[in-house]
């Protein structure tokens, strides 16, 4: 992943392939404006959860537009956390992101 936009007042969903079985492990993803755990928090992902049983590795992660409303940041980096038997585990490194606005109300 090179970019993902989130777009504000809009349900935002979006897929991620693993390739590795995950379904015993638990996943937590957040919105920073620096790719550091201490820089200010933007958003954290509403709920991330598999697509079926984690055996295949394909998870959604959401975030609602409830979520995203009250951003006022116009960029930041997410980062996915995996918890596998009690120890934090990198998945990818952080990702930009681009919050969009949108012109429908």
């Amino acid at each position: 992943m090179s970019e993902i936009i989130l777009y504000k007042n809009r349900t935002n969903r979006f897929k991620v392939n693993l390739g590795i079985d995950v379904s015993t492990d638990t996943f937590t993803c957040q919105v920073r404006e620096k790719a550091l755990v201490t820089a200010p928090l933007i958003a954290t992902a509403t709920s991330v959860t598999f697509e079926t049983t984690g055996v295949d590795g394909v998870l959604y992660v959401l975030f609602d537009d409830s979520t995203l409303n009250a951003v006022t940041a116009k960029s930041g980096y997410l980062d996915l956390k995996r918890m596998s038997g009690g120890e934090p585990l990198p998945v990818f490194a952080p990702v930009k992101v681009k919050f969009q606005e949108v012109v429908t109300a």
